[in-house]
């Protein structure tokens, strides 16, 4: 009878470990296989639309990344089989424990807790982080984002680190850990629209229905405008000086957001020097001179973000 339930346990760690390998595989392989059809679908791996210097004999670099990728899954494929393996080795010896010494048993689990807890945790830790990053939804290979005030594309996800490929081509390398901890704004994690917006100031002298026109007429003019809504304008508040003002339109990745907002600025400033129409006026008071009375000058500033 003893026998016989051990066979029935023994064949029920091995159906499951079975049915857990098959799971993980499959898991895994479709994972890989979602990252790089995404890949494949780019248009620009850039967060800022530029023509890229190119170095000869080095694979363009949705290539180089979709490699990654095969790479990095494949040491994921290696460890997740490794601690199947383990778990299901430990499992399946369950039934014969009693017939090892327990200080045995009691020096093995210290060393490894020891080794596990101190030693090895930093390496641990960031193997653990590298794998939920990349298994993550949240951030992947090509997004645009912006970490820590530096805004770039997301150029690789490894077991250690993740290297932020910012628009200037510096790259920022965070370790796995780390990531995990902090907050991120994405560009594309749902789908590549973005609502662009403009602040800017215009005095109070200057009409505002001309104002709306010619900041509108900036953000259509723009080739990087997308005409599927009709820009907005808006005064958000009213300031000492001049109207706190919004303008903003439509476009349909990060990299062309960047530019949209370049343009936005310069076509807003061209028209507005064009016209005689001022940002903003304030008075500023002199301080007085020995020998001469206190005056007043007003000063006009032209002033846009």
């Amino acid at each position: 009878m003893v026998i016989d339930n051990l066979y029935i346990y023994l064949g029920t760690v091995c159906l499951i470990g079975v049915v857990v390998i098959w799971w993980a595989a499959t898991a895994l392989l479709k994972s890989k296989s979602n990252r790089e059809k995404r890949l494949r679908r780019l248009k620009n791996f850039n967060s800022v639309q530029t023509t890229s210097p190119k170095v000869p004999g080095k694979p363009e670099e949705i290539d180089a990344a979709v490699e990654k990728i095969e790479n990095r899954f494949s040491i994921i494929s290696k460890i997740a089989f490794f601690f199947i393996f383990v778990v299901f080795g430990i499992a399946l010896s369950f039934p014969f424990l009693n017939s090892i010494p327990a200080a045995l048993v009691s020096i093995v689990v210290a060393v490894s807790t020891t080794v596990l807890g101190f030693a090895a945790k930093p390496v641990i830790e960031n193997i653990i982080a590298g794998v939920v990053l990349s298994l993550s939804k949240a951030i992947r290979v090509g997004d645009t984002v912006v970490v820590d005030n530096q805004y770039g594309t997301v150029e690789d996800i490894s077991l250690n680190h993740t290297i932020i490929k910012l628009w200037n081509w510096k790259r920022l390398i965070i370790p796995s850990n780390k990531m995990l901890s902090l907050e991120l704004e994405s560009f594309t994690y749902n789908d590549p629209y973005i609502w662009v917006h403009v602040e800017f100031y215009t005095s109070y002298e200057n009409d505002l229905e001309q104002v709306r026109q010619m900041a509108i007429e900036a953000v259509e003019d723009s080739q990087h405008f997308i005409s599927q809504d009709a820009p907005a304008f808006w005064v958000m508040d009213l300031e000492k000086d001049a109207y706190q003002c919004w303008v903003a339109g439509w476009t349909n990745s990060a990299s062309r957001a960047w530019n949209l907002a370049s343009d936005i600025r310069t076509g807003i400033a061209i028209r507005f020097q064009a016209a005689g129409i001022k940002a903003h006026n304030f008075q500023v008071k002199m301080a007085p001179h020995e020998g001469h009375a206190e005056h007043e000058s007003k000063i006009h500033a032209l002033n846009g973000s």
